[in-house]
C-alpha cells in the first residue's frame, strides 16, 4: 500500500515534512500564547498537516481534465472499499487533537465537516489528480465524529469536560453556514455536478475503482458507468501493471497504480463525419494529447493524415531515440471531422513502431 501511495503521489512524503513543520510550530506557538497542552497542538497541527498533504499533493497523473464533482446513489457503492475506510481514518486524529485542545466539540465538528468539503472542490480545481467525490466528504465527516466523540469521552474521564455551550453552538452553526456557503458558490460557478446512477458493483477490485471512474467521466463524459476492470500486465514493459476498463461507453487502458491513459477506444466506433475543417480537427486532437500525454509530447509537432474511413483524421506524435538520446514516443489519436475522440494509444519505449 505504501509502495502505491508514493509510486502515485512521489512528493507526499517532502509536502508533508514542510507542512508539518510549519503547522507544528505556529500549533506550538499559539500554545504558548493561548496556554494550551502543547504535545497536543502540536498532534494537532501534524493532523492538518497530513490531511492537507494527503489530499492535496499532486499525484504523477495530475489533472486528467475538467474539473467535477460526483453525487449520487452511485458514490456510495464504494463507501466501504480501503480507500473509503482511509478517509474515515484521515479525519479522526484531526478531530481528536483540535477537540482535545479546544473543548469545543460541534465547533470542531463543524470545522472538519467544512475542511473536507473544501479540500474536495479544491483537490478537482487544482489539478491535482484526484476525484471529488460526495461519498468523501461522508466519510470524512464520519471520521471527525468518532474523533471527536472519543475527545469528549476523554475529558469527561479526565475532569475536563468539554466547553458545550450556547458559544459552542453558535460558532458550531455560523462554521457549518458560512464555509458550506462558500464551498456551494465555488461548486456553482466553477464545478459542474454529475449523478453516478448505482451500477459499480460490476467492478472486480474495490480499490481500484476510484481513479478508474474519474478517468471514465473525463474521457467519455460525466455519468459514465464502470463495468469491469481486469489487472494484467503491460507487455510492452513487463512487470508494469495495467487495468483494463470497460465502461458503458467505451473502453481504456491505465498504468496502475500511477493512472498513466495508455490506450482508449469510444463504445461507438461508427464514423460520424461532420463540419470541422482539418485545423479544427487538429485542435481538437492536441488539446486531448494535451491533457493526457503532456508528458510525451512535449516539444513534439504533429501530423495530420486522413484514415481509411472518410470523416476521420490521425493525429500523430513522433519521436526517434536516435544515440539513445531521448526516449521514443509514438502517440496516435483517432479523430472524426464532428470533434468526437474515436480512439487513442501512446508508447514509451526504445523501438516504436512507424
Amino acid at each position: 500500500m505504501i509502495e502505491a501511495i508514493l509510486s502515485t503521489a512521489p512528493a507526499l512524503f517532502p509536502v508533508f515534512a514542510v507542512l508539518g513543520l510549519v503547522l507544528g510550530g505556529v500549533a506550538l506557538w499559539q500554545a504558548r500564547r493561548r496556554k494550551w497542552p502543547a504535545v497536543t497542538a502540536v498532534l494537532w497541527g501534524l493532523s492538518l498537516a497530513g490531511e492537507v498533504a494527503a489530499t492535496l499533493t499532486p499525484t504523477v497523473n495530475g489533472s486528467s481534465g475538467e474539473p467535477t464533482c460526483s453525487i449520487g446513489s452511485g458514490v456510495w457503492e464504494t463507501a466501504t472499499t480501503l480507500q473509503e475506510l482511509m478517509n474515515i481514518a484521515l479525519y479522526v486524529p484531526l478531530a481528536l487533537f483540535a477537540t482535545l485542545v479546544l473543548r469545543r466539540p460541534l465547533t470542531v465538528l463543524a470545522a472538519c465537516t467544512v475542511l473536507s468539503a473544501a479540500t474536495e472542490v479544491g483537490q478537482t480545481l487544482l489539478g491535482t489528480g484526484r476525484a471529488c467525490d460526495g461519498a468523501d466528504l461522508v466519510d470524512n465527516a464520519l471520521g471527525a465524529l468518532i474523533g471527536t466523540a472519543a475527545a469528549v469521552v476523554w475529558l469527561w474521564l479526565r475532569r475536563r469536560g468539554p466547553l458545550f455551550g450556547r458559544r459552542d453552538v453558535l460558532h458550531g452553526l455560523a462554521t457549518t453556514g458560512t464555509g458550506l456557503a462558500a464551498v456551494t458558490a465555488v461548486i456553482w460557478l466553477y464545478v459542474p455536478l454529475h449523478h453516478d446512477a448505482a451500477g459499480f458493483g460490476a467492478v472486480t477490485a474495490a480499490d481500484e475503482t476510484e481513479v478508474p471512474r474519474r478517468i471514465a467521466a473525463q474521457l467519455f463524459g460525466p455519468g459514465t458507468l464502470l463495468q469491469t476492470t481486469y489487472r494484467t500486465t503491460d507487455p510492452e514493459k513487463p512487470p508494469q501493471p495495467v487495468l483494463e476498463v470497460t465502461t458503458d461507453r467505451g473502453r481504456f487502458r491505465i498504468e496502475w497504480p500511477t493512472g498513466r491513459l495508455l490506450t482508449s477506444a469510444a463504445a461507438d466506433t461508427r464514423i460520424d463525419p461532420g463540419t470541422l475543417a482539418q485545423d479544427q480537427v487538429l485542435k481538437v486532437g492536441a488539446d486531448f494529447a494535451t491533457t493526457w500525454f503532456p508528458d510525451l509530447i512535449g516539444g513534439l509537432t504533429p501530423t495530420l493524415t486522413p484514415t481509411d474511413t472518410p470523416g476521420a483524421y490521425l493525429l500523430s506524435y513522433r519521436r526517434s531515440n536516435a544515440d539513445n538520446v531521448q526516449m521514443a514516443v509514438r502517440v496516435d489519436i483517432t479523430v472524426s471531422t464532428s470533434g468526437r475522440v474515436m480512439s487513442s494509444s501512446a508508447h514509451r519505449g526504445a523501438d516504436p513502431r512507424p
